[in-house]
């Protein structure tokens, strides 16, 4: 990582699963001015596949105009457990819902995530923010086989939880019983067990908090309104298709994008320390985040900012106007860089 790179800049690394949010948090970490993205790691056990998931992201870093970033995926399986995605909706989501941006050319050889990840930290001149958006299974597997790169890891944000509202599960898979887990921490509840407890710091960022914030139609309004960049044509394009068309009646939200966010400016949500931890029995509450009596206290997302928070993604996605180069910040608190 060059000293001049990083200047004004957050070292930061996605972890997603390449769900249609995270295509949106691929693009928007791509832009953020104060990203020094240094990888794009897709968990091999989230909505897309490992292989496929990870050239499509190399499909939209082009659209991004980022082919810089380095690219992998990781584990097939949860490092325990046997739940996952419906095979017919990872299926679809491979195809990117037939959305797909053209296959780049130039792109860099796609990586082992394990090994990309754990690379990055040793060559890290300072410590490394994550944004930690699908199940844990990555970024568990680098902290369990190389500990002495925690301290390599300055924070990691999770989208990931449901505390004190209804898990999600049902919503894409009615037959299942479980009505208190969120995807992520369902598909792996040991690996988010171990990034929590592994003495990093960690930031949650819950559907409690998630929720606050639906694509609704103004916001659409709000990005066809502006002069959108080339990857911002590509969201608003792929949200119309998901909250107009697909799934019409019913809420889309930005999940993978409202935690990668906050990774890049925490301003945008109350945190507040809370002891938790996740079930890892089977039945009907695997994967749930439950108050606990013992645990090292992580930070977890409570209120948030929205409109500062529409008005960031509207931002980045955005040309900046003639004159405004946008090198160093996201005007979100007055045009100032946020303390961090």
């Amino acid at each position: 990582m060059k000293k001049s790179q990083a200047k004004n800049k957050i070292p930061f690394i996605l972890d997603t699963d390449m769900s249609p949010d995270s295509w949106v948090a691929v693009l928007f970490a791509a832009l953020h001015p104060r990203a020094d993205l240094l990888a794009v790691s897709v968990s091999g056990s989230g909505e897309a596949h490992g292989p496929t998931g990870a050239r499509n992201a190399q499909r939209l870093l082009s659209v991004a105009g980022r082919l810089d970033v380095p690219v992998g995926y990781g584990p097939p399986k949860p490092l325990r457990g046997k739940e996952h995605f419906p095979l017919l909706m990872r299926v679809i989501i491979d195809r990117m819902l037939f959305q797909r941006p053209p296959k780049p050319t130039g792109a860099l050889p796609v990586e082992d995530s394990i090994d990309l990840i754990s690379r990055l930290l040793r060559e890290a001149d300072e410590p490394v923010t994550f944004a930690a958006v699908g199940p844990q299974t990555n970024l568990a597997t680098v902290l369990l086989k190389y500990p002495e790169l925690k301290s390599k890891v300055k924070g990691v944000y999770i989208m990931g939880g449901a505390l004190d509202v209804p898990g999600n599960i049902k919503e894409i898979a009615a037959w299942k019983t479980n009505t208190t887990a969120e995807w992520n921490f369902f598909c792996d509840p040991f690996a988010a067990k171990t990034v929590l407890e592994s003495g990093v710091p960690v930031w949650l960022v819950p559907l409690d908090a998630t929720n606050q914030v639906p694509v609704t139609p103004d916001f659409l309004g709000r990005l066809r309104s502006v002069n959108l960049t080339p990857a911002g044509e590509y969201v608003y394009k792929m949200l119309d298709l998901m909250v107009v068309k697909l799934r019409a009646g019913t809420n889309f939200y930005l999940w993978d994008p409202i935690t990668t966010a906050c990774a890049l400016d925490p301003s945008l949500a109350e945190f507040s320390e809370r002891c938790v931890d996740v079930v890892r029995i089977a039945g009907k509450e695997w994967g749930r985040v439950i108050d606990a009596q013992e645990c090292a206290p992580i930070h977890v997302a409570g209120k948030l900012a929205v409109k500062r928070l529409e008005d960031t993604f509207a931002q980045v996605l955005s040309l900046p106007p003639l004159g405004d180069a946008r090198q160093d910040s996201v005007d979100s608190t007055g045009g100032k860089i946020p303390p961090y």
